[in-house]
């Protein structure tokens, strides 16, 4: 498989997302896709796609990375650069995961981890990991993130739609500016 790093200086992690969806119709699907902040310059988002390694990437508008090659303007493909290297780190957020489009609604964590690449589900403000028995709201949305390699995903208790209480992811879909928007 090829990390291969996109920088198409998308401003936010939503236009970072669209620009995966694109890259999976003109690439094929990704065993991985993933974000990364680019603070160098005009911070902006990159992502990485990891690939078969025949994929051959025609995104001259782009700054792409690769192995030892990198291609398109200097400052994008630095960011492509940048983020190849934070998930070689073991970093990196992911969108696109195997069985990401397979896992919604209410299961277990242990269902959670059997049915796709997420191999740990972490509690906020727990030293721990939570229990396989445990159940989770996916509310449709799930962004886990690369920490030392491992696909962990963030949650926090909440109610689940029986009224009891379980955990949901800690990011939401449409995350809505506080306090008059500051």
């Amino acid at each position: 498989m090829t990390i291969l790093g996109i920088d198409a200086g998308t401003p936010d992690v939503a236009a970072a997302e669209h620009l995966i969806h694109d890259l999976v119709t003109m690439l094929g699907p990704p065993a991985l896709a993933c974000t990364h902040f680019v603070r160098t310059g005009r911070p902006h988002v990159a992502v990485t796609l990891v690939v078969e390694p025949d994929v051959q990437p025609d995104l001259a508008e782009y700054g792409v990375a690769w192995g030892d090659r990198r291609t398109g303007p200097e400052e994008l493909a630095a960011g492509a650069s940048q983020a190849v290297a934070e998930f070689e780190a073991g970093g990196g957020r992911a969108v696109v995961f195997a069985g990401s489009a397979g896992v919604s609604g209410v299961l277990t964590v242990a269902e959670l981890v059997e049915r796709s690449a997420i191999e740990q589900v972490s509690v906020l403000a727990s030293p721990s990991p939570a229990a396989p028995e445990v159940v989770l709201d996916t509310r449709g949305y799930l962004r886990p993130e690369r920490k030392a390699g491992v696909l962990t995903l963030a949650t926090t208790p909440g109610l689940l739609p029986d009224g009891t209480v379980g955990l949901v992811p800690f990011e939401i879909l449409d995350v809505q500016a506080c306090c008059g928007g500051h």
